[in-house]
């Protein structure tokens, strides 16, 4: 009885409720279920689609159901399912349940299965943007303790790093990012910091320095390196469809690698979609 479900990774900073806009991700399983059993569809295309659901009885008032039911109409209700992507193979695969376990395990036989989180990771966890500095991380750490509340990480957005330079410390906001993770491991918390997978165009930032030699950034159909504008500015995005590019960047997870780093810090990889905020539709070029 409306729009489509759009299937488009897009980095929506306002999402509007019950509205089917497209969204940072996008997994195109859908599932029918009734009291007898499931069924599901995976439609396996990484192209934009839409999903769009109609059935024989939207649109109906509860009046005109009733008046149906009275009128002894023998239309049987039915849900019409139309998949649309704007290229690559129909390759679709049918889930026949007949459980809603069945159908998960079967999905997941195609896809793969989540790593179990750590334990830590089920926890309270505490985040906002933005934590000033140090001393506000240290404030609202002592605040948990003097209510009495507790909690066993605590997360930084962008604004600790060094100009949105990702993998480094503001040097005034955070000049001793170690001692910080120290006094949080002391009571036995853990720390995550954000790294976004748009790069920096700085000729003094190593990252990018490194992403531009080694030619890893995505280009324009010129073969010129993308740029982009996101939060540092003038940006760079890395090509995750290159394994050697994939291979590099989780090297850089490594703690002799991270500026400051320490056994109880973990990272936030954020923004998967590729988001640009001068782009079209919030994101980039097809």
């Amino acid at each position: 009885g409306g729009d489509p479900y759009r299937l488009y990774n897009l980095d929506v900073f306002q999402y509007e409720i019950f509205n089917p806009m497209a969204l940072y991700g996008t997994v195109p399983l859908l599932l029918a279920h009734n009291l007898r059993r499931t069924l599901g569809i995976f439609w396996l295309n990484a192209a934009e689609t839409w999903v769009d659901i109609s059935s024989n009885t939207a649109g109906k008032t509860l009046f005109g159901k009733m008046l149906d039911y009275v009128q002894g109409a023998n239309e049987i209700p039915q849900t019409d399912v139309r998949w649309i992507s704007e290229s690559g193979i129909i390759d679709v695969f049918l889930l026949l349940g007949p459980s809603p376990f069945d159908i998960f395990r079967q999905y997941t036989s195609l896809t793969g299965t989540q790593a179990l989180p750590p334990l830590f990771a089920i926890s309270y966890h505490q985040c906002r943007w933005n934590y000033n500095d140090d001393e506000d991380v240290q404030a609202v750490d002592a605040g948990f303790d003097e209510h009495d509340i507790p909690y066993d990480v605590i997360w930084l957005d962008i604004e600790h790093t060094d100009g949105k330079r990702y993998f480094t410390w503001d040097p005034n906001k955070f000049p001793n990012p170690k001692a910080m993770l120290q006094n949080l491991a002391a009571k036995k918390r853990k720390m995550v910091n954000i790294v976004d997978p748009h790069i920096k165009i700085d000729s003094g930032y190593k990252i990018h320095t490194t992403i531009q030699s080694r030619n890893f950034y995505v280009k324009t159909k010129d073969g010129n390196d993308y740029e982009g504008w996101c939060w540092p500015g003038s940006a760079g995005y890395p090509d995750f469809t290159n394994p050697e590019m994939r291979s590099w960047w989780a090297s850089m997870f490594a703690y002799d690698q991270y500026e400051g780093s320490m056994d109880n810090l973990y990272t936030w990889n954020d923004m998967n979609e590729p988001s640009v905020f001068n782009g079209p539709e919030v994101t980039m070029h097809k």
